[in-house]
Formats: structure tokens, C-alpha cells, sequence
């Protein structure tokens, strides 16, 4: 890759990772609900007049039940669970839990998707050093309590949810235009988040940090990252884009030491590096063109 697709794709990784702590300042002031709204609407600013412009939703939208099913697993319910998760856990400890998604993509294609299954022993080793890795996190870093074990699991669900909606896009949707799903993504769970978040507004304005952080985190770390994500994708392929989801959980727990000051752990940084790696062999593939 050039030294620009380098450039946008780190950008990219910090970004996303940069989304775990911003969801924790938000959540200082107001509720999962309202930071899951106000986080999908800011986006929607910025990706619907894209999405209009290029026709991206016309096609999409020729079968609402089939998207909206999509949507609902992909995107609203893991959203809501990592907010909600995000009340118990630390940031870096959700940027990881998140990062551990190719995992469950990998186990759910041997069902749902063979050629998306883990090859050889190369993959089943990768499935099986991810999950050491979200056992370490579990066993120690997360045992402080039933909250801690609470908040640990809706984010792993989440996750789960992430990579069950990706199954779908892919048997679904797999000729969309990316930027129509992600654009339908946003609408329809700001749709579904209106009367939840109507009732537990705030009932004073945030502060201006809360603001800020609600600001970045719709705007630049999901509007705008889904933007990148795809123009990197049309540019660079979509198994080197993709290289920035996997550096984001090292952003991520970065981030929540460095300005959050949260506790990094030997564990923290192994479990980190077992599922990053485990992810990794997971989705090696054998180029059956190479014959």
C-alpha cells in the first residue's frame, strides 16, 4: 500500500478506537439510550446526503423487511448492549471485547457461511487462542463484581450481534453499496431509539465536554470512519482495510490509559494480543486461484 493508505488506514483504527472512550464521557451525563441516539443522528447528518447523491439506498430499500431485520441485529441491539456494557467496564477492556468480533464470525460461517470458515488448523488454532484471550479477561481483569461480569458479557453479546449482522450483509446484501448499509444502519436504529431515549432525556444541558465528546463521537468516530472505511475498501481491497479493525482495540485501551486513566494490566495486554492474533489466523484464507 502507499504511504497515504497507511496514513488513513491508522487514522481509521484510532479513530474506532477512540470510540470507547468518548462513549464513557458521554455517559457521565446522559444514558445509554440517549448517547446511542444522539450518536446515530449525527452521523446520519453526515452520511445521508451522501448516500442520497450517489443512489446508494434505492436498491436496498426495494426490500425493507430483509434490511431492516439486518439492521436490528447489526446494528441497534449491539449498539444499545455497548452502551449499556460501557456503564461496568472500562473502555480499553470494551475495545477489546468488540475487537474479539471476527471470532464469532469465524464460528458462526461454519453454519452460516462456508466460505467465510477458518482454514485448516490455522484457523481453528486462531478461534482458539481468541478465546483464551477473552477468558483471561474474564477470569481476571473482569472479576470485581457481578457489574463488572454484567457489563463484560452485554459487550461479548454485542460483539456476537456485530458478527451475526455481518452473516447477514454478507447472504443478504452482499451486492449493496456499503454506503447504502451503512446509512440505512443509522437511520433505521435512530428510528427505533426515539421513544427510548424520549424518556430519559436529560433534564438540564450537559456539560461542554459531554457535548464535545457526543460531538466526535457521531460526527468524526462513526459518520466520518464509515466514510474512510469505504473509500480505503474501493482504493486498497477490503482484506487491507479491514487491517484497521484490528488495530482498534489497541487504540482503544491506549486511549482509555493515557486520558482516562484507566489500570493496564499484564492481563489486559495479553488477552489483547491472544485475540488480535487469534482474529488474525481466524481469517486467513486459502487462495484457491494459486494452483
Amino acid at each position: 500500500m502507499s504511504r497515504r493508505a497507511w496514513i488513513e488506514l491508522i487514522l481509521l483504527a484510532a479513530l474506532w478506537g477512540a470510540v470507547y472512550p468518548l462513549i464513557d464521557v458521554a455517559l457521565r451525563e446522559l444514558s445509554p439510550a440517549v448517547v446511542v441516539l444522539g450518536r446515530v443522528l449525527l452521523a446520519c447528518v453526515l452520511l445521508v446526503p451522501l448516500a442520497l447523491s450517489s443512489g446508494a439506498l434505492a436498491d436496498i430499500w426495494r426490500r425493507p423487511k430483509q434490511i431492516i431485520e439486518t439492521i436490528l441485529v447489526q446494528s441497534t441491539i449491539p449498539l444499545l448492549l455497548l452502551t449499556y456494557g460501557q456503564q461496568y467496564v472500562p473502555s480499553g477492556i470494551a475495545g477489546i471485547l468488540v475487537g474479539a468480533q471476527p471470532l464469532f464470525v469465524s464460528m458462526l460461517a461454519y453454519r452460516y457461511a462456508p466460505d467465510e470458515r477458518p482454514q485448516g488448523w490455522m484457523g481453528a488454532t486462531g478461534v482458539a487462542i481468541g478465546f483464551v484471550g477473552l477468558i483471561l479477561l474474564f477470569g481476571v481483569d473482569l472479576r470485581g463484581g457481578r457489574l463488572a461480569l454484567l457489563g463484560g458479557t452485554l459487550v461479548l453479546v454485542a460483539a456476537l450481534c456485530y458478527a451475526a449482522g455481518a452473516i447477514m450483509i454478507h447472504r443478504r446484501h452482499a451486492n449493496a453499496p456499503p454506503l447504502g448499509v451503512a446509512t440505512s444502519a443509522m437511520l433505521v436504529t435512530s428510528t427505533a431509539m426515539i421513544a427510548p431515549a424520549s424518556l430519559t432525556l436529560p433534564v438540564q444541558l450537559p456539560q461542554t465536554s459531554v457535548l464535545a465528546a457526543m460531538m466526535l463521537l457521531g460526527i468524526v468516530c462513526t459518520g466520518m470512519t464509515l466514510v474512510l472505511f469505504y473509500t480505503l475498501i474501493a482504493r486498497n481491497g477490503p482484506a487491507r482495510a479491514a487491517l484497521a479493525f484490528y488495530l482498534s482495540p489497541a487504540f482503544a485501551v491506549i486511549f482509555g490509559t493515557v486520558f482516562l486513566r484507566e489500570q493496564l494490566t499484564p492481563t489486559t495486554i495479553v488477552g489483547l494480543g491472544a485475540i488480535i492474533t487469534g482474529c488474525l489466523l481466524a481469517a486467513q484464507r486459502t487462495d484457491k486461484s494459486a494452483a
